[in-house]
């Protein structure tokens, strides 16, 4: 999902996926904050690939499944001014030390206008910024130059990594885990908003992030090595990829991701050089669209009190 939003994009953009973090490969347990939802704290477990809520505990108290309440670092975190990923060692009933990760869930509605309002900065920062640079050519004009027949043939590569992510979830500890992440920190945001706040989110991070990484970094960045007498060739090849890595640093959400997401920052820049801006923004939107809705076929929550803030009461 590159693009899962620098939410977000994020997500958050960059809002629950910058903020959910597994703390180990052997991350078993996750623990949910959903102010929201809930009056008290959740805890989630996965087990056997599913997630499900297995303790609530008062705010300011850290509970532990067959054990005794006991003080620890976790205590009084619910109420802690910034809910980010915290580890910590606790005991399962076996005796076996998990980590726990905090991921605090950002109301649907909020997550959608944040988001949008970010991916609507990056958008409208780069062009003022390419204007007043000198970055050419001129992101507006490029973005109205879409193939849609080459952008959807761009979007192969990256949908059959969503069919390998989704039906090797279980097999694969790494898809797991981001999995996981996305199940607690996004999905509950996400959900709720159907089918128009996934459009909206869709294309504000293709527009968006396309507009700032391929739109603006790209070009004005090869400028810059022209300038100081750096090869033509060498210089594109060398932007290239150092915006793919940074493309996919700011989605890195596991190890796992950092590399998928490189790889998808890459496929988006050469497709730029290829085929124009435009068809790398409808390309990437089509895919984030395509990817939240197989996602929340194929990974349903569990547990959660479903909200429509679209519908009408």
């Amino acid at each position: 999902m590159s693009a899962i939003p620098l939410t977000v994009g994020a997500s958050a953009a960059v809002a629950p996926l910058a903020r959910a973090r597994v703390a180990s490969p052997r991350a078993a347990m996750i623990r949910a904050s959903l102010p929201d939802r809930l009056s008290s704290t959740g805890r989630v477990a996965t087990s056997g690939g599913r997630i499900s809520r297995i303790a609530s505990s008062p705010r300011g108290r850290s509970s532990r499944a067959g054990k005794d309440d006991l003080p620890g670092p976790l205590d009084g975190l619910a109420d802690g001014p910034d809910l980010t990923a915290v580890r910590a060692a606790v005991n399962n009933g076996d005796g076996e030390e998990v980590d726990v990760l905090e991921v605090e869930n950002v109301p649907p509605m909020q997550f959608l206008a944040s988001s949008c309002a970010f991916y609507a900065l990056m958008g409208v920062g780069s062009q003022v910024a390419a204007s007043y640079l000198g970055v050419h050519p001129d992101i507006l004009d490029a973005m109205r130059d879409v193939n849609i027949d080459q952008g959807s043939l761009w979007s192969l590569p990256l949908l059959a990594s969503l069919a390998f992510a989704i039906t090797q979830a279980d097999r694969f500890e790494f898809l797991g885990e981001v999995r996981d992440i996305f199940k607690v920190g996004v999905l509950p945001s996400l959900a709720p908003l159907g089918l128009p706040g996934v459009m909206a989110l869709s294309l504000g991070a293709g527009v968006g992030e396309e507009a700032f990484f391929r739109g603006f970094l790209m070009p004005f960045a090869d400028g810059q090595l022209a300038q100081v007498g750096v090869p033509e060739q060498l210089a594109s090849t060398a932007v290239l990829a150092a915006t793919s890595v940074f493309f996919g640093a700011l989605h890195a959400i596991t190890p796992a991701y950092f590399y998928w997401a490189t790889g998808a920052g890459f496929l988006f820049g050469l497709e730029y050089l290829n085929e124009g801006l435009g068809t790398a923004a409808f390309t990437h939107t089509m895919y984030d669209f395509l990817a939240f809705g197989f996602i929340l076929i194929a990974w349903p929550i569990e547990g959660y009190e479903k909200e429509a803030p679209f519908s009408s009461k």
